[in-house]
Order: C-alpha cells, then structure tokens, then sequence
C-alpha cells in the first residue's frame, strides 16, 4: 500500500489528483464539472463546508462510476484532513494500490465504502486508525479479518466477495445493527457464536452463495443455533453457511420480538415450523427453503397479516396450505412447490390475497381441482401453480 505525504495542498487541488489518477476523464457527464474552475460544490459527489479561514475543505467524496474508474487511489486524498464520508469504486486488473495505506488512518472518517471490481483481492492491514468509523463497505478483500473487531464505533459492516473466515471476536463491535457478509467463494469455518453476544444487531446477513443460482456446497460445520433468540434482529438472510442437520427451537424463537424478515436457505434445517414465528406479527417475508422442514404450515401464519412473500419450496413439508393465510392480504409471491408430501386442496381464502402474483406448487400432492373463487383471481392465469 502507498504511504502519505507530508504537506497539504488545497482539497480543489487534491480532488485533481485524484481525477487525473482514476482515469476522471472516461467518468462520463455527471462528472464534468470536475477538473474546472466551477465550485467545488457543483462538482458531482463532493461536498464542501467552509472553515473558519474562508477555505472550502471537503467533507464527502463520492465517485461511483463502477469499472470506468481505472488506476490508483493517490496516498494525496490524505490531504483532505476533514474528509467525513469517502466512497469510491476502481476496476483494475491489479488491486494492490488501490487502496492507499493512508485510508485507514483517516480519523475524522464516520463512512468509508470501497467497491474494487476485478483484480485479485487485497489484503487488510494489521492495524487502523478509525475511531469515529461508523458505515464500513468492502469488496474483494480476504483474511484475516481481526483488525475489522477493533473499530468498536462501527455501526454497519458489510463486505462482499470475500475471502476466508468470518473474524471470530465479532463480538467486540458492541455497536453494531447491521452486518452483511457476501461471497461466492467457498467458505471457511463456522459462523462464529459471537453473534449473539451483539445485543444492537438488527440485520444479519451472511450469505457463502451469491446469486439466486448459487454453486457453492455449504459447509460441513455446525449451524449458528445461537442466532435463535436473538431479540434485537429485524432481518435474518443466512445461505450455505452449515450442511449439518439442526432444528429451530421454538421457546427462543418465541422470543425474537422484532423479527420481519426471515431467509434461511440450504443451511440443513429439519423439523418443523415454530408456529411462535408468527406471533408478533410482523413478519413482512417468510423463506425457509432447500432445507429438511417437515411437519405441515402452521395455521398462525395468517397473524402476519403484512406478510408479502412465502418461500418454503423444497422442504418434507406435509399437511395442506393454511386457510388462515388468506388473512395475508398483502402477499405477493407463495411458493411450496417441491414439497411432496403437501396435500388438500388450495384453500378459497386464498383468493382474498389480490395482489398474489407468484404462485408455484408444482411436485406437491395439492389437487388440481382449484376452487372457482381461486380461479376468478385477477392473476390466476399468471401462476405456475402445477
């Protein structure tokens, strides 16, 4: 990583070199106003605040231009000592200097989000200087991940396209609500226990198989049961993180209060359907599929009345459909399809979910005699339904 200089040039003459740099020129028309004499404020993804000299200094810096970003960052953005906010995104065939060893101690940071497109991954440094870092995003970059555990002030995490494994003192982000962690590298180890120590985590999302296809076998380690109970999560996005068995233990489920979204997706799930899920109500997404569920739908289901989207598609689940989620008015999307042990018929009620658009149920036992209030639905012709 590059190092720093040691004298600082004005933030209009910094934000040139960073231009000139990144390949500014191929940026397109947003960024025109760039390497002008307009006001640094008209010039896209900066703004600026006037210090007590009369000096413009610059306190966000956005340049979100994708691939057409092409180059090293220069060790001179340093310079911007008042920088609060710094997000960039480079395609490079090398990402060795793309992030300049300064980055990391920028201590007035509170955001810093790096998006690196091609080129290997880099390497984080064993020490950083952020303690006012709030928002961190990263891309392709691989472990260890220790150092990220000392940014105690950090708010939101997200990395994406990583290699190596989860750090294991997550725990010591006491601050943290949001934590994103997305790859589709094979994964190393297990999701680490620490999380449910994160007392303010209200939206874990880890996921070992980016994009809906997916290719990467999950794991044969444990799956993170200490998640369940956690009180404080409102969103739970967990893909590919175990290939061991394990069931969801209702009297901690019972607890997660605050819970609205749920996927868990080929993770070796098995057993059946808390119905204490559904007790809050305010269950917004329900997806629980390509695992082992077994049992029939629990009819308390229909509690979530804000319910949008159900995905429990290629389970062992049997019994037959709820007539109760025809309280879920607001479903859009149902998807059981894959279940062949799943019987009955498709309940009337459900012809009450006028804004249901998807509907699969192909591989069931469902009947195909489907009764005529269903089939007057307005999007009846548009499901899939066997």
């Amino acid at each position: 990583m590059l190092g720093c200089p040691a004298m600082r040039a004005a933030d209009r003459d910094v934000l040139v070199t960073i231009y000139k740099a990144l390949n500014g020129a191929e940026w397109g028309d947003r960024y025109n106003k760039w390497n002008t004499d307009a006001p640094l404020k008209e010039w896209k993804g900066v703004k600026v605040e006037t210090d007590a000299a009369g000096n413009e200094r610059v306190v966000e810096l956005n340049i979100n231009v994708g691939r057409k970003a092409k180059g090293n960052m220069p060790s001179d953005i340093a310079q911007l000592t008042e920088l609060r906010s710094l997000a960039y995104t480079v395609g490079n065939e090398s990402n060795a200097a793309s992030v300049p060893a300064c980055v990391w101690s920028m201590s007035k940071l509170t955001k810093l989000h790096i998006g690196l497109y091609g080129g290997e991954h880099i390497t984080l440094p064993a020490k950083m200087d952020l303690p006012n870092l709030k928002s961190l995003y990263l891309s392709r970059v691989q472990g260890p991940f220790d150092v990220l555990c000392t940014l105690t002030s950090l708010e939101n995490l997200e990395v994406d396209n990583f290699k190596g494994a989860l750090p294991e003192k997550v725990d010591a982000l006491v601050n943290l609500k949001r934590f994103s962690w997305t790859s589709s590298s094979a994964p190393e180890g297990r999701v680490p226990a620490a999380f449910a120590r994160l007392s303010k985590l209200e939206h874990l999302q880890i996921d070992y198989n980016t994009g809906f296809a997916g290719g990467i076998k999950a794991p044969d380690v444990p799956f993170p049961v200490e998640i369940w109970g956690m009180p404080s999560l409102r969103v739970i996005f967990l893909r590919a993180v175990s290939a061991q068995p394990s069931t969801i233990p209702a009297k901690k489920v019972a607890a997660m209060t605050s819970l609205e979204s749920i996927t868990v997706c080929d993770c070796g799930i098995e057993g059946k359907i808390p119905a204490e899920f559904f007790k809050s109500g305010k269950l917004t997404s329900f997806s629980i599929y390509d695992n082992n569920l077994t049992g029939s739908i629990p009819k308390e289901i229909g509690n979530c009345t804000k319910l949008q989207t159900v995905m429990l598609l290629n389970n062992k689940l049997s019994g037959t459909i709820p007539a109760s989620l025809g309280n879920c008015t607001k479903l859009f999307t149902l998807w059981l399809y894959d279940n062949p042990e799943l019987g009955g018929k498709i309940p009337e009620e459900i012809a009450k979910c006028e804004k249901l658009s998807i509907f699969g149920l192909k591989n069931t036992k469902v009947s195909q005699d489907v009764p005529a209030a269903v089939q007057a639905h307005p999007n009846y012709s548009k499901w899939r339904l066997f």
